[in-house]
């Protein structure tokens, strides 16, 4: 009796492991492009659903079916009979019956085990399918745009796709588990395979072992990453929270100007994420590693290579940028360089010039060089443009303050209040030196102005018939006199468009 029930023991054992074995090989066919192609070609007369997935289960139960004979006959060689025979002897010279029915009960629970194992493959892929679906709802809804200033480092589109894909790793990782977990039951099954069984769950508990191992040993770096990470986040939000209490008016600080508190908030800002970095590195797996140590190394000579003229720049901008001196749309005079700040960076600033030419100078150069800016004051309390002529003295000062006058007023951009003034800077030798002061809001129109205003200050002078000229020019020429022949004649002088 009790040889029968081992003779069916083993033989049941190689049938089951021959099917198991074939169905994982089943179903690793499945997924093949070729057995895809055989099923839709079953399929083409029933086009729904319910004749697709009944295509599959013939392909799939065919399959097994040729694949566990296939192995059965594999199973029943020589050296497995020998093998199997060996392991009757031993059980019958033991003649231990209850081992022999706790060691088929115990087969039978592996199977089941394997079964087990291979339906939770088909909840998985349902599973993953929602999760799919899931991930990609958020694309619009829960992700958001993650900015470094002006660089979008990732997009929701992104994000949902590296998700996504993180999501399909997972789902292959824990299938090839199953499948691995499966093989190794399934070889356990047979008595000649249980060698095999039993290196492999050994190979896994040692890799298992190890990993355990070095995640227990990680485990307080973790932590300190951790508690770096969550007080760094926090510390963004305390900082954000009064950028936008500054920046709404819900806080006020009278020793804070409003301009300086975007370049506040991006400067504190980035030190607490360096301090953050350097905080943390020590404590990064493998930061003690002959690589990291040969990277730290490169950065820091790339670094001391140009640290000294950087260092500069970077310590001029934060300088002008709270000293006030330069803002964007200022027109401004550094050094040779007349234009309008279009760009500042901690590196340079950028000057478009009356010509439109782009002009870069270093915020070093800058802090070196004299800073005029015609822009600070001209919104409150207007930009005063002034211009001299040197008039002899035989006209009367105060006929030569009015015609400046009156050229000032017929001036574009130029504000009748408060009203022009004249200046009388010297009393020369030949000739009285009158400066024009007039008001402008405009001093990116300096050009225009100063041209229109010399053009009306020639037809004042010409039309009240006064020389811009020296007494010397009197006594060397010969001649008529200076001013063009359609003032003295009386008629009205054409004025072109544009001039008023």
């Amino acid at each position: 009796m009790l040889t029968l029930l081992l003779g069916v023991d083993v033989m049941i054992s190689g049938w089951i492991a021959a099917h198991l074995l074939a169905a994982v090989s089943a179903y690793l066919l499945m997924r093949t492009s070729a057995v895809n192609s055989f099923t839709y070609w079953l399929s083409e007369e029933r086009s729904n659903d319910l004749g697709r997935r009944t295509s599959r289960v013939i392909t799939f139960t065919f399959m097994v079916v040729v694949l566990g004979s296939l192995l059965t006959v594999l199973m029943g060689t020589e050296p497995l009979r020998e093998g199997l025979g060996s392991q009757l002897n031993n059980l019958l010279n033991l003649q231990a019956a209850p081992n022999v029915l706790f060691a088929f009960m115990d087969k039978l629970l592996t199977v089941a085990g394997i079964l087990l194992l291979l339906l939770i493959i088909p909840i998985l892929n349902r599973v993953f399918a929602r999760i799919y679906k899931m991930i990609d709802g958020w694309r619009h809804t829960r992700f958001r745009v993650i900015r470094f200033q002006q660089l979008e480092l990732l997009t929701p589109n992104r994000m949902a796709d590296l998700f996504l894909a993180l999501a399909r790793y997972l789902r292959v990782a824990i299938i090839a588990l199953l499948l691995f977990v499966c093989l190794a039951l399934l070889f356990n099954l047979s008595p000649v395979t249980q060698g095999i069984a039993h290196s492999l769950f050994g190979q896994v508990k040692v890799l298992l072992g190890a990993a355990w191992q070095k995640i227990v040993a990680l485990t307080p770096n973790l932590l300190v990453l951790l508690a770096i990470a969550v007080t760094t986040f926090y510390s963004l939000k305390v900082l954000n929270f009064f950028y936008e209490g500054f920046r709404t008016g819900k806080v006020k600080f009278t020793s804070i100007h409003p301009e300086l508190v975007e370049p506040t908030y991006q400067l504190l800002r980035f030190m607490v994420i360096a301090f953050a970095l350097v905080a943390a590195f020590p404590y990064i797996p493998g930061s003690d590693s002959p690589v990291f140590r040969g990277l730290s190394i490169f950065i820091g000579f790339l670094l001391s290579l140009g640290s000294t003229s950087l260092v500069t720049n970077i310590i001029s901008g934060i300088v002008l940028t709270y000293t006030r001196g330069l803002r964007i749309g200022d027109r401004v005079q550094i050094g040779d360089t007349t234009g309008d700040v279009i760009d500042r960076t901690l590196l340079a600033t950028r000057i478009r010039t009356i010509k439109n030419v782009d002009v870069i100078i270093p915020n070093g150069m800058v802090m070196q060089n004299q800073i005029v800016n015609y822009s600070a004051a001209a919104a409150e309390k207007g930009l005063i443009l002034n211009t001299t002529v040197t008039i002899g003295y035989d006209a009367p000062w105060r006929q030569v303050q009015q015609l400046l006058i009156d050229a000032a007023l017929t001036t574009r951009y130029i504000l009748p209040n408060p009203r022009p003034f004249v200046l009388q800077t010297s009393l020369d030798d030949y000739y009285v030196s009158y400066q024009l002061n007039a008001y402008t809001v405009e001093p990116s129109k300096m050009a225009v102005i100063y041209s229109e205003l010399h053009q009306n200050i020639q037809d004042q002078f010409n039309q009240a018939e006064v020389e811009i000229m020296s007494p010397g020019y009197f006594a060397l020429r010969e001649g008529p006199t200076a001013i063009p022949a359609e003032y003295l004649s009386g008629d009205p002088v054409p004025v072109e468009p544009g001039m008023k």
